[in-house]
């Protein structure tokens, strides 16, 4: 016996575990069952430590949507400890400066907003992207302060001011003295102050990861006093670091857990003194146009992988040495101007070299060949031409 169901709208017919929805207007017909209609909002059934986790890995723009979905949503996102912004993610999609204008301000109303009412828990992760005009440094260092904690650990900030101009954003001295930061990344017009007094410290005992691109410092020795706080750091990047404070000065990295090292100088500023010694470096990038009177490596015999570019002959020699137990290395347009030169003697044998990248003008054969006669183990040469249009092989010129 059937059992008739009346419907004055689309129709729905149940069948044995199933549901068939018909929908008039549109032609279309739908199947669901039972359990996938049940497992469509499975996530709801997560607990909120799960979808705190889930929202975390969003840029904070797009956790802030799930807002529509419930009040729980809306609890959850403003117990968000993670929180990423990006000026792009505000835009109208036109490529106009009244639309970067505008899509700025909408950024720091937004970023305003969150931080003002966000009470509990503290901020683990703060990472901020953005254009800045005359006077909106001082909004991104209230940003800054607003998120310094005893439980930050990450601080990402990308900030560089679109007209020409010599305002920078002064990071607070608290953040070099946060004791939980593990990440800090600082990139564009960004000024690391000196300490106010004798008393305020850099303390950063569980900093792992320093970044520090174009940022600029009143001289390396700041720099050098921040490095010497980070006694657990593993990973240093210090890319064109500009001094406000002209003459020579010095630069000593002495990390005994540093990791991975890349450094690019400034042709424009100067040192004295660069001072190398990372016992437990793996892997180490430095590009030197110029700038230096004087470098000192030591300790670099667990160096597996290095990418070189330095002009002066006595400074990639003096490195060389040091990594004569290298497998990877990497020697570029810079070195092919000075090593070519040097006596044969003075190249070290590098016997645990398995690939190596040389970067070179123009096929000089002599050069090529003294290196190969070095590396008795290598399994894989790579030569890169960057070539001019009146090079040509420098050995016709030596005979």
């Amino acid at each position: 016996m059937s059992r008739r169901i009346f419907w004055y709208g689309p129709k729905i017919n149940r069948l044995e575990g199933t549901e068939k929805r018909e929908l008039p207007h549109w032609g279309v017909t739908e199947h669901r069952s039972k359990e996938t209609l049940i497992a469509m909002d499975r996530i709801s059934d997560l607990p909120d430590c799960i979808l705190l986790h889930i929202l975390s890995f969003l840029p904070t723009k797009t956790a802030f949507f799930t807002t529509v979905l419930s009040r729980r949503w809306t609890r959850l996102c403003h117990d968000l400890q993670h929180f990423e912004f990006n000026q792009i993610q505000f835009h109208n999609g036109n490529q106009t400066s009244s639309d970067f204008s505008s899509s700025r301000e909408r950024l720091f109303a937004i970023v305003s907003r969150i931080l003002f009412r966000h009470k509990a828990p503290p901020i683990r992760t703060f990472r901020l992207t953005c254009d800045l005009h005359q006077f909106d440094e001082y909004p991104v260092e209230w940003f800054i302060r607003k998120v310094l904690g005893p439980n930050l650990e990450e601080l990402n900030l990308q900030l560089a001011f679109v007209c020409r101009s010599n305002r920078k954003v002064v990071i607070p001295n608290g953040v070099f003295s946060c004791t939980s930061l593990v990440t800090l990344r600082l990139n564009g017009d960004i000024k690391i102050p000196s300490p106010p007094s004798s008393s305020c410290h850099y303390h950063l005992p569980s900093l792992k990861t320093l970044q520090l691109y174009n940022v600029e410092t009143y001289n390396v020795g700041e720099l050098e006093e921040i490095l010497s706080h980070c006694t657990a750091l593993e990973t240093l990047i210090l890319d064109l670091i500009v001094r406000s404070r002209m003459g020579q000065g010095q630069l000593r990295i002495c990390l005994p857990f540093l990791k991975s090292l890349h450094f690019e100088s400034c042709f424009w500023n100067p040192l004295g003194l660069f001072v190398i010694d990372t016992p437990s470096l793996k892997r180490l990038d430095i590009q030197a146009v110029s700038g230096f009177r004087e470098i000192r490596v030591r300790n670099l015999h667990n160096v597996e992988e290095a990418r070189i570019n330095i002009a002066k002959q006595s400074f990639v020699l003096e490195f060389l040495v040091e990594l004569c137990r290298i497998r990877i290395l990497v020697l570029r347009l810079l070195v092919f101007d000075c090593l070519p030169d040097a006596p044969l003697h003075r190249i070290p044998e590098f016997t645990c070299l398995q690939r190596l990248e040389l970067t070179v003008r123009c096929f000089d054969t002599r050069y090529i060949m003294d290196m190969l006669q070095k590396c008795p183990m290598l399994k894989l040469l790579a030569i890169i031409f960057n070539a001019g249009p009146y090079d040509k092989d420098p050995l016709l010129s030596r005979k």
